[in-house]
């Protein structure tokens, strides 16, 4: 708790500004330098004031010196003591206070273990060189002598450190000289075998602090200071235009702005401490009501982002926050995120607010109660609709944050109105404030109790995972009567797939009596728009659903899940599922929506195998998507109190990203050990003819984890994708398992639908600029019964609606349970109305009735002069729907 709180916060900022450097430089050695600069800017005011305070106690200590040497000399044992303490107190000195002259180490202990712990772990500085160092992930090693090594970094640092500190301690005791060069060489031990890169980083600070110390003796130091600010403008806006040159427009704007504007620093600065010594004056008359304001706005900055947002979140989705690596109950992360919070608004602002002048106090004051109220509304009137979001804070979609302009001028409209009303209240009825700010606490805590309850609610009714240490077979098929096995490939890319076949012999042998239908498409972009249609067909596809308003979005989606269940339960099926998405719109427990079917067999397989998979693979798993959850809450938080028009900025996919080589590894391998163990999940011991569905996300990964050897390959363009790699591997998994069925005799009586609910992007941009709107592909290849033939491209025009269809067709009626209506759609036109907003919706919304899709956010197909219909790949098909 204590760690994140105090180091938390440092450790995250120091990540962000070095990532953010990096993007800039695209060098990992400026990057690292780079941060000393920023720390040491930071933390300059804290310097100051120590410097102040030793220099107070270094008056105290002259002054004091000839009355304590006399004492000592007369006086011995108890009666010096007594005497001694009684001469502190008639010149109102304690000798704790000698403990000011230690401030400027203590300042540097947490700023030095956060570095410490994010520099000398950081992944992508191991094996890095620059200049001179080979390796920045290890010591510096320059040169040998006979076979003893010599890191001359941590040695210049240390006399860099000496220099500093005698130019520093010219004219100051011995004493105050012993502990700077005794401090020098504490430094030197413990860092002597560190990282190279966390070397530099402190060698940087010794330099900076070494031109700082320089600084002080200076007879004209404000000239300086605007020198300097001059010299830093001119480089800022020469790197803009060069070094920089290739940047983001937004950031190449902001850098100007900051170019221009630093040789005002000091006049800017100037006119902020004259209006602050103007106004505020309850500042003055009483510091604990400044104190007050402070304080409550920093309570309601951190109840907002430490458990109002983070619990509105778990709330919405409570399961995919439940038992996660080690933690079970999802409100761990609350708590994370919450003393993380602690430190960033309330621990390092009170040292700033207690530490400095009355006019920061002033400022501070200000400053906390704009961002408090500006937070409150940014957040709920302005929250923004970008999408879905993964369980580790990151949006699904790539995406720009920047608002249209009306939304832009409401916005910034808002928040200076709101600072302007603040300021004339604090100079006119400053009491109002803290009676809102009291409102708002206990607004935010009910809602905060709420949703917790609402959380341990539903964390108590989901079951605890149980993971195997052996496989028993839980899906059973017969080998005299049919079988239908229908698969979910959750976000598998169809244009990947002839890549896959084409470039892979082993693996299209594999899939002998499947025909492909590359031409298809998704009616819904994400998955709680695209997999109702795959499920229940086309009554069940976003747009169709609008039709029936006298059901909620629970119960259509229920009923879409149940389709194919229901149908071949009445033909004698035996039914076993598994992982169906949003079952019972995840209120729990899900097994609800199967009171009515109770010859539904269901089970959960997903991360119940992946502690064996790892043994077998001879791996250790890593809690990294806790790790990742527990980072980016914070971040998330701040995120969404911060202004629509600086989202843009806070918000990057890689600034977000922690350092990491798994990235990604739980959720790869809680789905991919699924399809690797598949031959030993299915046995053939039914005497029935059955049905089973598999939802699997493999495709979903954006990362690899696995010890296994790619199938062997041709001249593929894009083999060195992660894109490719995972299908190629993925459906080598089903090709092993379609072996295996042939092997024991159940191939030829199985029926196969292998579909997905809609497509994804591709990490290859060449690849990804000749393929149509990805996301609003589907797979779909179908083997029906006693189909041997090689496998077949049909590039007849399909959506993953036709599913249900291929799965049923020729065993059933063919008839909806639900809707009573044909399965089958031949004329698709009426129904090509495709949902492309890039969002998910909350699954509180469950007893809606439809989805919240906007005119402008439906797509259509413009059919071709052929007998296809319809090329998904021709770009002029798809248009806005009405146009």
């Amino acid at each position: 708790m204590l760690y994140n709180i105090i180091i938390g916060p440092l450790q995250l900022l120091l990540e962000v500004f070095y990532k953010i450097v990096y993007s800039i430089t695209d060098s990992k050695g400026i990057s690292v330098i780079s941060l000393s600069f920023i720390v040491t800017i930071a933390t300059l005011p804290l310097y100051m004031i120590a410097e102040s305070w030793q220099e107070k106690e270094r008056n105290i200590q002259d002054k004091l010196k000839k009355g304590t040497e006399r004492i000592k000399q007369t006086f011995k044992g108890d009666e010096q003591y007594m005497i001694l303490n009684t001469y502190y107190r008639q010149n109102h000195y304690h000798p704790i206070m000698a403990l000011r002259s230690s401030f400027s180490l203590l300042i540097q202990i947490p700023f030095f273990i956060a570095a410490y712990n994010f520099l000398s772990s950081l992944e992508p500085l191991k094996g890095y060189s620059f200049l001179f160092i080979k390796d920045f992930g290890n010591p510096d090693a320059t040169f040998k002598l006979g076979s003893l090594t010599i890191n001359i970094l941590p040695i210049a640092m240390t006399l860099i450190n000496c220099i500093a500190g005698f130019i520093y301690s010219k004219g100051h005791n011995k004493s105050e000289q012993i502990q700077i060069y005794a401090c020098a060489l504490v430094f030197l031990l413990l860092l002597y075998n560190s990282p190279a890169g966390l070397v530099i980083y402190w060698t940087m600070n010794n330099i900076l602090s070494l031109v700082k110390n320089v600084f002080y003796k200076l007879k004209n130091p404000k000239k300086t200071i605007f020198i300097i600010c001059c010299i830093i403008a001119v480089l800022l806006l020469l790197s803009t235009f060069t070094v920089f040159k290739g940047i983001d427009k937004l950031y190449r704007l902001a850098f100007i702005a900051i170019s221009l504007l630093t040789p005002f620093v000091p006049y800017i600065a100037k006119l902020i401490t004259k209006f602050l010594e103007n106004n505020f004056s309850f500042c003055e008359k009483s510091t604990k009501t400044a104190f007050i304001a402070f304080i409550l706005s920093a309570v309601t900055i951190v109840l907002l982002t430490g458990i109002t947002i983070p619990t509105t979140l778990i709330e919405s989705e409570t399961e995919l926050y439940c038992y996660v690596d080690n933690y079970k109950s999802p409100l761990s992360f609350m708590l994370i995120t919450l003393e993380k919070a602690v430190g960033f608004f309330i621990l390092w602002p009170l040292c700033f607010f207690f530490l400095f002048s009355t006019n920061t106090k002033k400022a501070l004051t200000i400053l906390f109660s704009s961002i408090a109220f500006c937070g409150l509304i940014n957040t709920f009137c302005f929250s923004g609709n970008y999408g879905a979001i993964e369980t580790t804070l990151l949006f699904m979609e790539p995406q720009h944050f920047f608002p249209s302009l009306k939304v832009f001028i409401l916005n910034l409209s808002a928040i200076v109105l709101t600072v302007i009303v603040l300021i004339i209240l604090f100079n006119k009825k400053h009491e109002i404030i803290n009676y809102l700010l009291g409102i708002i606490i206990f607004s935010l805590s009910f809602v905060s109790f709420m949703n917790i309850h609402s959380i341990q609610k539903t964390f108590s009714k989901i079951p605890e995972p149980v993971e195997k240490d052996e496989i028993d077979p839980i899906f059973h098929l017969s080998k005299d009567k049919n079988n239908v096995i229908f698969i979910m490939s959750d976000a598998c890319l169809t244009t990947v797939l002839p890549e896959v076949f084409n470039d892979s012999p082993e693996v299209a042998e594999m899939f002998k009596g499947f025909t492909y239908y590359p031409n298809t498409v998704s009616l819904g972009k994400v998955t709680m728009l695209g997999s109702p249609g795959l499920y229940g067909g086309y009554e069940y596809t976003p747009h169709s659903m609008i039709k029936y308003p006298e059901k909620t979005l629970q119960q259509k989606q229920n009923e879409a899940l149940l389709t194919i269940p229901v149908m071949l339960h009445d033909k004698g099926y035996d039914i076993t599922v598994s992982d169906l998405p949003y079952e019972n719109y995840l209120e729990q427990p899900v097994s609800n929506m199967y009171k009515d079917t109770p010859y539904v067999k269901r089970f959960t397989t997903h991360g119940n195998y992946s502690k064996l998979w790892y043994h077998r693979h001879g791996l250790q798993s890593k809690p990294q998507a806790s790790f990742k959850i527990k980072r980016n809450f914070i971040c998330f938080s701040i995120f969404k109190i911060l202004p629509t028009f600086l989202r843009e900025f806070v918000y990057s996919h890689d600034y977000w990203l922690p350092f990491d080589p798994y990235d990604d590894a739980r959720f790869f391998v809680d789905n991919y050990s699924e399809l690797e163990f598949l031959p030993e999940l299915f046995d053939f011991n039914n005497e029935s003819p059955s049905y089973t569905v598999i939802d699997n996300e493999t495709w979903h990964n954006d990362n690899l984890l696995t010890s296994d050897s790619l199938p062997n390959l041709g001249n593929t363009t894009i083999k060195d994708s992660i894109t490719f790699k995972i299908h190629l591997l993925a459906f080598h998994k089903l090709g092993i398992f379609f072996d295996y069925l042939r092997k024991n005799g159940v191939y030829d009586n199985t029926r196969i639908v292998i579909v997905s609910d809609h497509g994804r992007n591709i990490d290859n941009s060449d690849f990804q600029q000749k393929m149509p709107n990805s996301r609003l592909t589907a797979t779909l290849l179908f083997k029906d019964f006693n189909s041997k033939d090689e496998l077949k491209y049909d590039y007849t025009f399909m959506t993953n609606a036709d599913a249900p269809y291929l799965a049923t067709k020729n065993i059933t009626s063919e008839i909806h349970p639900f809707t009573k209506l044909p399965v089958k759609v031949d004329n698709k036109k009426d129904y090509l109305y495709i949902a492309n907003p890039g969002r998910t919706e909350s699954t509180r919304n469950r007893y809606n009735y439809k989805f919240n899709i906007y005119d402008d956010e439906w797509i259509t197909l413009t059919p071709q002069n052929n007998e296809k219909g319809y090329n998904i790949y021709d770009l002029s098909t798809w248009k806005k729907a009405g146009e």
